[in-house]
């Protein structure tokens, strides 16, 4: 259930900390924390994170002026010539990359025009907004300083580079009632079919970004701050915004044939890579020796939590591939025709299954046609 919890923090008037703790956390059950970044420490966890170091616009942002005190990550913004540029901001990337589930920071952003500062997810290590590797980006919140009760969230999506892909959705309002200056939780609820953006706990926006639409791929976490849309307002600086924490929370579990997903993927047999796509823009998928029998694939997710999960298997459908792969998944086998109906996902059923790496789905091929292979899905129910 979606909450809102209020700590009264008893803090010397030095400290960062907010007086009031505003907690949204994912709404529903079955989310698990996986990534949690509370900032209570005296410097920030390199072990966790990439600073920000590109020029753009009219800062360059610089590993020296993000701090970690009083509980709270604080970028500074300064007036300062540095990379040719007069400004200077800054901001910190995650080195894990994640997929589907609920991101969640805590912000108060600067007073004085001039600062753009977001809560996002895109590819990257923060040597540059444009990476070859960019595909997804998500913007949980995007707000310039200049009209701070003015948010944006938003999906765009990358062919790499700086080079748009074309599709996007996004959503731009004033709120009377939200004043980034101010403490205010934001939440992205990224799914494969949805993602939602929240403030304080309350849906402010959905936008309807299917792995139809674009390569849904792994991201890091942006928390940054640079000068952007006009020249910043000298008179406000220095200044800073702080982030109290970041958090992640998974529910679903997607194990691939490629990229960061795959971690859980093994063959027997003879495979190759096809030039069939998967279940998302981009995603190769395998195909075994075609009239070989005995070929197999296994998905293995590591789940976080026990629980009850509705298993999928992604069937790509191809006049030659084989009409009679077994799927098992928990001592039940499902017969799968790989050549009638569209691709897509696969009910195997559903399944109270242990938390760990127990639980596994093995495709075995036939031998008539060619055994498939692309993704398993695991769906907390």
């Amino acid at each position: 259930m979606r909450r809102l919890l209020t700590i009264l923090l008893l803090a010397p008037a030095a400290a960062l900390i907010p007086a009031v703790d505003a907690h949204a956390d994912p709404a529903g059950t079955g989310y698990t924390l996986v990534f949690a970044d509370e900032f209570n420490g005296s410097a920030v966890d390199t072990a966790k994170w990439n600073y920000r170091t590109d020029s753009k616009a009219y800062s360059t942002q610089r590993p020296q002026n993000v701090s970690v005190s009083g509980g709270a990550l604080n970028i500074a913004l300064k007036k300062e010539t540095y990379g040719g540029k007069d400004y200077t901001g800054g901001g910190v990337v995650s080195k894990q990359t994640l997929r589907y589930g609920y991101y969640e920071t805590r912000a108060k952003l600067n007073d004085g025009a001039g600062w753009h500062s977001s809560f996002w997810l895109m590819a990257g290590d923060g040597s540059t907004t444009y990476p070859a590797s960019q595909r997804t980006e998500i913007d949980g919140f995007e707000i310039d300083s200049v009209t701070p009760t003015r948010i944006h969230h938003g999906v765009l999506t990358w062919k790499g580079n700086g080079v748009s892909a074309g599709k996007s959705y996004g959503t731009t309002y004033t709120s009377a009632a939200i004043d980034s200056r101010d403490w205010h939780v934001y939440g992205i609820d990224w799914s494969e079919t949805s993602t939602k953006f929240y403030i304080d706990g309350v849906l402010k926006y959905t936008a309807p970004y299917l792995p139809t639409d674009w390569t849904h791929d792994y991201t890091s976490i942006w928390l940054t701050s640079i000068a952007y849309g006009s020249v910043p307002d000298a008179t406000k600086l220095p200044s800073s915004v702080q982030f109290d924490y970041v958090k992640y929370w998974q529910k679903d579990y997607y194990v691939d044939d490629d990229g960061p997903a795959a971690y859980g993927y093994s063959e027997t047999g003879t495979w190759s890579t096809s030039t069939l796509t998967g279940w998302t823009v981009g995603s190769p998928t395998r195909y075994a020796a075609c009239g070989t029998a005995g070929n197999t694939a296994t998905w293995r997710p590591n789940l976080r939590a026990a629980g009850t999960y509705r298993v999928s298997y992604y069937r790509v459908t191809a006049a030659n591939s084989d009409p009679a792969a077994k799927l098992s998944v928990a001592g039940t086998q499902t017969t799968v025709n790989g050549t009638a109906g569209p691709s897509g996902w696969v009910d195997l059923g559903t399944f109270a299954l242990p938390a760990g790496t127990g639980t596994a789905v093995t495709l075995t091929g036939s031998g008539t046609g060619c055994a498939r292979a692309d993704a398993v899905r695991f769906t907390r129910v």
